[in-house]
């Protein structure tokens, strides 16, 4: 590897390889060494919109005088295989390129469009100012279809709506809003509650969603390995706070990756051997991630996570080189708030399950 100084006293990186070998990008995740002007995320991203330094751009060496950067395997069509991955590459570009629920902080408008709360019939009647209770959230992953808890959708109570393109669920943004019924649940057909495993389930709306700059849906992310503890991770909902209230407002908490040794030792540690919601321990289907601690106010000492309120919703990333935010988990469950690591429903182990009903044709991939 060659370390390059510029003239602005930059360093960047190169690596001697040759076109099509694989590579790492600055994330450590996988790349292939391509043409740069034949990289779609490279010359929409760091050409065109600017969105990424050149600098950042790792770079595998020159073929004559074609230099060659590390790709994104995302960005080359013919690599492409998953229909998750092929749908990705439809999806509007998030123009909201930033990221920070106990001990987090308030989103903003387009931190996370891809977030839907899930509304149930209200036990007060239709009292206003809303004729629904919130008690989920869900992620959208096609205009049709939301991915979400499975314990969010028990038959004995399901819910009936689900509201995008808000942060405030009292005061809803009505400029911003969508709203569709819900049609059809499809919980995993392995589901056996209390039981934890296969927490995971889809819904089809009634009306599809519209992309727009406050709602669009999340790419999946389709590996099995964990990703590095340097890469942040945020977990989002109107889940309880520090205070143990409710958040009217969409709450959000960077996270960070707990290897499944560890969180499957911790868990055992806290619930024991008989529990029902965990009887073969935290298994590769789940995904842990812990938070660090809060150091001043009531919540001291606990740790930054997803709480009460938050099943169903996401854990995601997201990922500046290609301008999409990528679905990691589902929120699942946690001891309670703060004290242990969270566990969430690892999307990428239901992939074969999830794709032929969110997209059963080539039309359903284009986003139709």
């Amino acid at each position: 590897m060659l370390i390059i100084q510029d003239e602005n006293k930059q360093f960047q990186f190169v690596i001697i390889h040759k076109k099509d070998d694989p590579c790492k990008l600055s994330d450590g995740s996988a790349g292939i060494c391509t043409v740069s002007g034949k990289c779609a995320w490279f010359v929409t991203n760091v050409i065109q919109k600017r969105l990424v330094p050149y600098r950042s751009v790792v770079r595998c060496g020159f073929n004559r005088n074609d230099e060659i950067v590390c790709c994104p395997p995302t960005s080359l069509g013919s690599r492409i295989s998953r229909k998750a991955s092929q749908a990705c590459e439809h999806f509007r570009d998030s123009t909201k390129l930033s990221f920070l629920i106990v001990g987090g902080e308030e989103a903003e408008e387009g931190d996370v469009p891809f977030i839907a709360a899930l509304g149930y019939e209200s036990s007060a009647g239709g009292a206003e100012p809303d004729q629904y209770e919130w008690g989920c959230g869900s992620s959208l992953i096609s205009p049709r279809f939301l991915l979400t808890a499975g314990h969010c959708i028990r038959a004995a109570r399901r819910p009936i709506i689900a509201r995008m393109g808000i942060l405030n669920l009292v005061k809803p943004e009505l400029d911003n809003m969508q709203e569709s019924k819900l049609k059809r649940f499809i919980p995993h057909p392995d589901y056996k509650p209390p039981s934890k495993y296969n927490d995971i389930a889809l819904i089809e709306v009634d009306q599809p969603f519209k992309y727009d700059d406050y709602v669009n849906a999340a790419c999946l992310y389709t590996s099995l390995n964990d990703l590095p503890p340097s890469r942040l991770l945020v977990a989002s909902g109107w889940g309880l706070t520090e205070a143990e209230t409710r958040s009217d407002v969409l709450l959000k908490v960077n996270l960070t990756t707990e290897p499944l040794k560890q969180c499957d030792q911790e868990y055992r540690t806290a619930i024991g051997p008989q529990s029902t919601k965990l009887a073969n321990g935290v298994i590769a289907t789940q995904y842990c991630t812990i938070g660090s601690r809060i150091e001043t106010g009531a919540a001291a000492g606990r740790r930054r996570d997803s709480c009460n309120g938050d099943s169903g919703g996401p854990l995601h990333f997201l990922d500046e080189t290609v301008s999409r935010f990528f679905l990691v988990g589902v929120t699942s469950f946690g001891l309670g708030c703060g004290e242990t690591a969270s566990i969430y429903t690892r999307v990428a182990a239901y992939l074969d399950w999830l794709e032929p009903i969110v997209w059963p044709d080539s039309a359903s991939l284009m986003g139709g």
